[in-house]
């Protein structure tokens, strides 16, 4: 905790008010200065977060523990509600801090983290991030639910030999959404997914369902990532999702989009499973139709995450292809139940072969479909974020198409 002159104490900036003990009471300016940051305590520490009195924090709400800590411990009002946010840090958005010590599934952070540098090519910092966004409880965040999961942790080989697929069949589709309409997406076929708790991933948005994150004109699925401060997040977002309103076991997915490129920007297009019969991530398995990051202008990413091969086991399967990012591309996977393979524009250039094993395929599930733009995380923002460039009218992903097919 520091002094901070323009810290708004009360009303007051934190200088006029130190002015007025100085004159009022006779303190020396160390002595005001000491005395209104135990005063408004919250104002100064800077660990982020913000008081929210109705949080259930073990079978109480934030403000009766606080209340407690006042009457019984002689603590002022401030103390007592920074204590209660120090002992629950998840509830009060207060970002994650670095503990090298931490044990993360057997292992000290600081060794996982060395591991991720020497073998992962990553920095110190951004091998921390890694290391918190995969283990969040154990750095005061929170532990991922079904949806929040590290939708990729490294980038995979470009390929540049393609195999031409034939195209899919009209006569097999069973769903769509051809964007013919106006306004919010078709409450009939998506639902969003909503928070800022970082996403498994450390990223830095909130998602939203507002209509300035998503919405539907001109034939074309807009979901905008803006910078903005938004329940303790700097950034907006929408993420939007067709579980229980859409759900496939097999099948040709097809996705037509334009995605942006700023420094920051992760699109993404992808699949996980609705019922989760197999237990969290990874164990359920994910499959990424596309991902593309700002940081790598033009490369695009086709992954699967399994129990067996996954980022964290350094065991990822996936691969890439290089696209023109100003233009639309159909991307696309075809998943039946000996494999799953990966196109763009009806060429595929990845396959993912069914092996034995839940923990190798999970793939005999149903999935839906996700459609995200997300800011920063430990893959988006590893080599930053461009702020600026989410001004205003932010970055833009744009979807014309969404298509399910049944196989032959």
């Amino acid at each position: 905790m520091g002094w901070n002159p323009a810290a708004v104490c009360g009303g007051t900036p934190a200088s006029e008010r130190l002015e007025w003990c100085v004159a009022r009471m006779g303190l020396s300016p160390e002595e005001a200065q000491q005395r209104i940051m135990d005063e408004f305590l919250l104002d100064f520490e800077n660990l982020g977060g913000r008081w929210k009195p109705n949080e259930d924090c073990d079978g109480h709400t934030s403000e009766s523990r606080a209340q407690w800590c006042v009457e019984n411990s002689g603590l002022s009002l401030a103390h007592a509600r920074l204590r209660i946010m120090h002992e629950f840090p998840a509830r009060f958005d207060r970002p994650m801090r670095w503990n090298p010590h931490a044990m993360c599934d057997g292992l000290p952070a600081h060794a996982r983290a060395k591991w991720c540098e020497d073998n992962c090519s990553l920095s110190s910092e951004i091998a921390k991030e890694r290391i918190m966004s995969e283990f969040p409880a154990e750095f005061g965040g929170k532990a991922p639910t079904p949806g929040a999961v590290a939708a990729l942790g490294a980038a995979s080989a470009l390929v540049t030999d393609l195999v031409p697929v034939a195209p899919a069949d009209p006569a097999m589709l069973v769903w769509s959404d051809e964007f013919d309409y106006t306004g919010p997406p078709d409450s009939s076929k998506w639902g969003y997914d909503i928070g800022g708790h970082g996403w498994g991933n450390n990223e830095k948005q909130y998602y939203t369902d507002q209509k300035e994150n998503a919405w539907v004109s001109d034939g074309v699925l807009r979901i905008r990532a803006k910078r903005e401060v938004y329940e303790g997040s700097e950034f907006t977002s929408a993420r939007l999702v067709t579980k229980d309103k859409g759900d496939w076991l097999y099948g040709r997915v097809e996705i037509r989009l334009r995605f942006p490129t700023a420094r920051g920007a992760w699109a993404a297009a992808w699949m996980l499973p609705t019922d989760w019969s197999y237990g969290g991530w990874p164990k359920s398995g994910e499959i990424d139709i596309m991902e593309h990051v700002g940081h790598d202008v033009g490369t695009v990413h086709g992954t699967v995450h399994t129990e067996a091969f996954n980022h964290m086991k350094n065991t990822q399967v996936g691969k890439a292809v290089a696209v023109k990012p100003e233009e639309f591309h159909t991307y696309a996977v075809e998943w039946a139940p000996d494999g799953i393979k990966f196109m763009m524009e009806g060429q595929q250039y990845h396959y993912f072969e069914k092996k034995a094993g839940w923990e190798a395929w999970p793939f005999d599930k149903r999935h839906h479909i996700l459609l995200n733009m997300a800011v920063g995380g430990a893959w988006g923002g590893a080599c930053g974020i461009d702020s600026e460039a989410f001004e205003g009218d932010g970055q833009v992903m744009e979807v014309s198409s969404v298509r399910v097919y049944r196989l032959n």
